[in-house]
């Protein structure tokens, strides 16, 4: 029924929300720094998003679905960005530079009990959670001859939740990202 999305169009990228008939558009953030990447929990009462207010690294941020107690969850330099809950609620992945280079990681719905589920020298991106929670799709550029070109080649992954059987499912010399499920799927 309703639909999260980040606009520009007050200056810069804040959190707006709205009926499924583009209709009662409202902004939820409000802040001269960029707010991005809405995702709903499952219930609907609440919205994870990225944001650079605090302190110019990208954090992972919860609030209300009204936007009312805005909340930041990670408390790393390197913050993160991309947040993306678990079917049940109880998770959220999310990708972070905090070891150098971006990596897939998950946490508890409160910011707690942070893990990293990928490891390599290049960039993991994008997560999203299969509908039963058993998985996360996610692109990456490990298979790119020249990882550190700007765009270049990525390639859509599957792993398990807890970040094992990393399997690579695209094989495209191209850029391929962003990696949805649709639902009622594995």
């Amino acid at each position: 029924r309703r639909i999260a999305f980040s606009s520009n169009r007050d200056g810069d990228s804040e959190i707006y929300v709205m009926n499924a008939d583009g209709s009662d558009q409202t902004r939820l953030t409000d802040n001269e720094d960029g707010d991005g990447s809405p995702s709903w929990s499952p219930d609907g009462r609440r919205i994870a998003f990225h944001s650079d207010r605090d302190d110019d690294d990208y954090g992972i941020y919860v609030m209300n679905a009204d936007g009312s107690g805005q909340t930041r969850l990670t408390d790393n330099e390197a913050g993160g960005g991309v947040p993306s809950w678990s079917p049940d609620g109880r998770r959220i992945a999310f990708q972070s530079t905090r070891d150098g280079d971006f990596e897939i990681y998950v946490m508890n719905a409160d910011g707690s009990g942070v893990t990293k589920l990928t490891d390599n020298d290049t960039g993991d991106h994008w997560p999203h959670w299969s509908p039963d929670g058993r998985s996360i799709v996610f692109h990456s550029n490990r298979d790119d001859p020249d990882p550190d070109d700007d765009v270049g080649i990525r390639n859509i992954y599957i792993m398990n939740a807890d970040g094992s059987g990393q399997t690579r499912l695209t094989d495209d010399q191209a850029f391929s990202c962003c990696a949805k499920w649709s639902p009622g799927s594995r």
